[in-house]
Formats: C-alpha cells, sequence, structure tokens
C-alpha cells in the first residue's frame, strides 16, 4: 500500500531527523505539530518502518455505512410510493423500518439526483435542466430515460407561502419589540405590528423602552386604520400577562393591554416561543438589515423623526414590496364603530380609586377633581366612591363613575396649616460687646505696674 502525499512528507522530514539533517524545531515548525508528535513518529519509523505511516483504517470499510442494497430499497420505495412526500415527511414514515439517520438518507438523495417536491423554484428549474441534459446524451437506456422523466418536477409544484392560505386578514397580529442602534446613536426599541396572512406591517413605533404605551400606540393606529383584529399574539412580557395571575385563563385579564383586548373582544395569546410568531421576528430581521442604514443616510437622530419616516416613508415601501394585497371578501378584520374621541378613552391606562371627604381623586401623589366635559361644571360625590382613574391615549386625565365620564383638573397645591402671627417673628441679629478685662486681671496689673 502506497504512501498519500501528507504521509510521504513526514516520513521525508523524520528520515532527515534521523541523519541529523535538521534539528526537532526545525521539523515541528515544518509538519506544524507538536514536539512529543515527532517523538511518536521517530519511534513508529524505528519500529514499523516506512509502512508504519500508513493511516491503520486505510482500505477498511466504515462500519457506520450503510448497505448499497437497503439505500437502493429506501430510493425505490420513495420513488414508487412516497413521491410526493418531502423527505423529512418520508423520513417519519420510515424511520421505524430502517435503522438510517436523517442525514444520510438526505445525502444519498442528493447524490442520485432526488430532490423534494418541495424545494424552492431554483433548485427544481436547475434540476430539470440537469435531467434534461442527461435525457439528450445518447447510449442511455429506455428504462433510464423514463425514470429521469418521472424524478421531474414541475415548478408550478414548488411551495408557496403557507399562511397566505391558511389564515385571512385580520385573524391573527403579530406584536414583538426589537431593541437596536436604530438612530442617533442612542439605544431604542422598535415595535411592531405584523399581519400574518398578508405579511402587511401595520404600524410601527419607537420608544426608548419597551413599555406598554409602545403597544397601545399599535393597537390604536391599527384599529383606525384597518379595524378591529380578532387576535393578537405576543410575547411573554409584563405587558401581557401577569405572572402572579391564579389561573392561566385570567393571566391577560390583569394588565392594561389585556383589559383593553377584553373590552374590544379581542383575543389575546402570548407564547415565549419565538418560532411561533416568525413573522414579525421575521420582519424585525428585515428592519434591522434596511431601516438603520436608511435613518443614518437621511440624518434622522430624534425619535419624532423617525415615528414620522417608519410610518409614513419605510412602512408604505415595505408593504409594497413584501406583501400581499388585502382579500377584503375573507377579512376578519371588524368594523370599527367607535369614534376617535371614544377609542381614546378605551385605549388608556386605567386604575381604581376612592374619593375622598373633599370629592376628590389622588394620583401621583397629587389631587384631581371631576368636571363635567359638557357643562364645564365641577361634580361631587360621597367619600367612598370608587371610581376608575383613566389616563387616555393622547394622555389626558379622565375619570369613569357610575358608568359616566369626567374629565379631571388638578388642584392646585396650597399650604393646608395656619400659622398665627404672634408666632412669627424676625430674627434679631446677635450684638457682639467688645471685651473689657477687670482691674484685677494679670495684664492690666502689669500695665499699671509699668
Amino acid at each position: 500500500m502506497k504512501l498519500n502525499n501528507n504521509e510521504a512528507k513526514k516520513l521525508e522530514v523524520i528520515k532527515k531527523i534521523i541523519k541529523n539533517e535538521i534539528s526537532i524545531n526545525e521539523a515541528k515548525d515544518e509538519l506544524n505539530i507538536s514536539r512529543q508528535q515527532i517523538y511518536r513518529l521517530i519511534q513508529i519509523y524505528n519500529t514499523e518502518g516506512e509502512q508504519g505511516f500508513i493511516h491503520k483504517n486505510r482500505g477498511k470499510n466504515n462500519p457506520n455505512k450503510k448497505d448499497d442494497n437497503v439505500i437502493k430499497e429506501i430510493e425505490s420505495l420513495y420513488l414508487n410510493e412516497y413521491y410526493d412526500y418531502n423527505f423529512e415527511h418520508f423520513f417519519e414514515e420510515i424511520e421505524n423500518k430502517y435503522n438510517i439517520s436523517y442525514s444520510s438518507l438526505y445525502r444519498s438523495f442528493i447524490n442520485h439526483d432526488i430532490i423534494s417536491p418541495l424545494a424552492h423554484k431554483k433548485t427544481i428549474k436547475q434540476y430539470n435542466e440537469k435531467m434534461n441534459n442527461i435525457i439528450k446524451e445518447e447510449n442511455i437506456e429506455e428504462v433510464t430515460i423514463k425514470l429521469y422523466k418521472s424524478r421531474m418536477i414541475e415548478v408550478e409544484k414548488a411551495h408557496i407561502r403557507r399562511s397566505s392560505n391558511l389564515y385571512c386578514f385580520g385573524e391573527e397580529i403579530q406584536m414583538d419589540a426589537c431593541a437596536k442602534l436604530w438612530f442617533g446613536g442612542i439605544p431604542s426599541y422598535l415595535h411592531l405590528a405584523i399581519d400574518r396572512a398578508t405579511k402587511k406591517v401595520l404600524f410601527g413605533w419607537f420608544e426608548f423602552e419597551e413599555i406598554t404605551r409602545g403597544y397601545l400606540a399599535l393597537l390604536f393606529h391599527i384599529i383606525i386604520n384597518y379595524g378591529i383584529p380578532a387576535k393578537i399574539k405576543a410575547d411573554n412580557r409584563s405587558s401581557f400577562t401577569a405572572n402572579k395571575a391564579k389561573s392561566n385563563e385570567n393571566k391577560h385579564f390583569f394588565t392594561q393591554f389585556g383589559k383593553i383586548c377584553e373590552e374590544l373582544n379581542i383575543a389575546l395569546e402570548t407564547t415565549s416561543i419565538a418560532t411561533a410568531k416568525a413573522q414579525v421576528e421575521r420582519e424585525n430581521k428585515t428592519f434591522k438589515d434596511r431601516l438603520i442604514a436608511e435613518l443614518r443616510h437621511e440624518g434622522i437622530t430624534t425619535i419624532d423623526e423617525a415615528n414620522r419616516y417608519l410610518n409614513e416613508i419605510f412602512i408604505p415601501k415595505m408593504n409594497e414590496k413584501f406583501s400581499y394585497a388585502i382579500d377584503q371578501k375573507k377579512s376578519k378584520m371588524r368594523e370599527n364603530n367607535y369614534s376617535e374621541e371614544e377609542l381614546n378613552l378605551i385605549v388608556s391606562e386605567k386604575y381604581t380609586r376612592i374619593i375622598d371627604n373633599a370629592s376628590c381623586i389622588r394620583y401621583n401623589k397629587k389631587y384631581y377633581i371631576p368636571i363635567n366635559s359638557v357643562t364645564g361644571e365641577i361634580t361631587t360625590y360621597q367619600k367612598g366612591t370608587e371610581c376608575i382613574f383613566i389616563i387616555s391615549y393622547n394622555g389626558d386625565y379622565w375619570c369613569k363613575i357610575e358608568n359616566q365620564y369626567y374629565q379631571l383638573s388638578e388642584i392646585e397645591e396650597r399650604d393646608t396649616v395656619m400659622i398665627k402671627e404672634s408666632l412669627v417673628f424676625s430674627p434679631k441679629e446677635k450684638e457682639h460687646h467688645k471685651y473689657i478685662p477687670p482691674k484685677n486681671h494679670p495684664w492690666r496689673k502689669n500695665m499699671m505696674l509699668r
């Protein structure tokens, strides 16, 4: 058995060491191996000679290699019975019968010009060209030509995006936020809402943190521009789920966003698996590749400019390039029957409060009094009356008392403790008297004596 080039080079270097033509350090650098390996090769040469440099597995069959007959049987089974299965589906059908791994099956299929019916159109095109060239060659049996033709796949059978067929517009809206240095060298979070069926970006919003306010902005503009969706899918953030909820059924309705979805009859689903909301995750990657460069090119450094550019220029351009048209006949978006003023109060933050003995509501160390939005008069209620304190979408303060909405007016802070005039005094300046020592002081005595 002959040595290959690598083995012959090792043998030549070891012979030079034995003849003292080169040193061990020079041999180590030439072969790029350690000193210990050099000593080991010298020992192999002294005990086994040149044949010791030949790899011991040379000429032996791999014990894990599958028999060619088994491979042919599997290929024949696939071509005759499972020709319309993709490789993974076919592997699941036969893995209990044949002791073969998926990688071995895939490798043997590719080597023998068998491809999946769900391959990409580009792959199918190249494969069909290869098959046509083989058929045109001479000295090929008719059986082989028939087999090659049966392996050819129509380009029209290539897989399409599943969600465009299985889902309708508005049936599932996916939301997520992505942190990045989007503009101005400052970390910020891009909140996105994607329709699963059409791949359309419905709205985007920048905030400096991933907060509920960002997701409320998405929901508000989706309802205004498109309608009320059937379901929203998001991750397991505290904006969507309450970890302290005793039951899984009610965990969404302890959060501000969950309460809004309950009021609007929107199903809210959360998941910690990224692939469960693949559309919005993929869109995040696309936006990272494109939006950062455009914001830098446009010289945008503030969050207001970024939000304007995002929704007025970038998202419409992306939807035109990548999304599908909306089929209004199959749309699951419910018509929005709320006015913008009503929606402003629905998509809001709500907190339970108790009215005090001055008919006021305390929030964030400040006091507010209810005012009738029509007449402008102050409205009073008994102490202990429960109300809902509302921070509307546009930032105004409202309250809901006995199914009535009232605007809230802040009460100015003022001193509530009165001080008597007699207790009010101005501190007098302290008088400093010149110190005159007494006559019997030692210093004065000495002066008198002098």
